[in-house]
């Protein structure tokens, strides 16, 4: 059976690597002193697609493990097809949420590089208050948000299979049923869902159940 714990701890490991990696870059390219012009643009603009790469297997095989372990007793599922499905959300997924922390990180140093100045830092000061960017805070905070969205999207792949065969699977909102559970997610336990599934936020960690429909519905 899946461990989304196990996952999660190997994404943040991969993140938080790949993450420092990215912040001895940047100081890198800053010199010293810092000069915001020997920054290349590519790194903005492309910074963020080694990290993408590193995550992309562990997405990939979170999504593909999550298909497999739907009940389909009975239900014959075009297995390359979900392959191919992994490998296509895999490589986008993330896109997004990278591209926003390096445009973050791209506001930040053009108002932390004037203060080294202002202020007369050292590049430790400079590296110390560049790494609330490159966090292992952050880090986790992708890593848990992501390994729902792996899991969710892995099923909801298989289940667009199997109803395509006729078998309709009805799917439910379910939380952790714990104290971290939050304002947004507690009313949608054990609610159908119509149209938004989980993550509903960063740090979600909710999941979806599936289940036939009951008779009159």
């Amino acid at each position: 059976m899946i461990d989304r714990f196990e996952i999660e701890r190997k994404l943040g490991r991969v993140l938080s690597r790949e993450f420092q990696s990215e912040l001895d870059k940047l100081m890198g390219y800053l010199g010293d002193p810092p000069d915001l012009n020997n920054v290349p643009r590519s790194y903005w603009q492309n910074g963020w697609k080694r990290i993408q790469n590193q995550v992309e297997p562990i997405l990939v095989d979170t999504f593909v493990q999550s298909a497999l372990e739907l009940p389909l007793v009975g239900i014959t599922i075009d297995w390359d097809l979900i392959n191919a499905d992994a490998v296509n959300w895999a490589r986008t997924s993330l896109v997004p949420t990278l591209q926003k922390m390096f445009d973050k990180t791209y506001v930040g140093v053009n108002e932390l590089v004037p203060r080294y100045f202002e202020e007369q830092w050292s590049r430790a000061d400079l590296a110390r208050h560049l790494e609330k960017y490159y966090s292992p805070v952050r880090a986790e905070m992708i890593a848990i948000t992501e390994t729902t969205r792996a899991k969710v999207e892995g099923e909801r792949a298989a289940v667009a299979e199997i109803n395509q065969r006729g078998v309709i699977l009805v799917p439910t909102w379910m939380t952790q049923e714990d104290e971290r559970v939050c304002p947004i997610c507690g009313p949608r336990h054990k609610q159908r869902i119509t149209v938004d599934y989980p993550p509903a936020h960063p740090r979600c960690r909710c999941y979806v159940d599936y289940d036939y429909p009951k008779e009159g519905n």
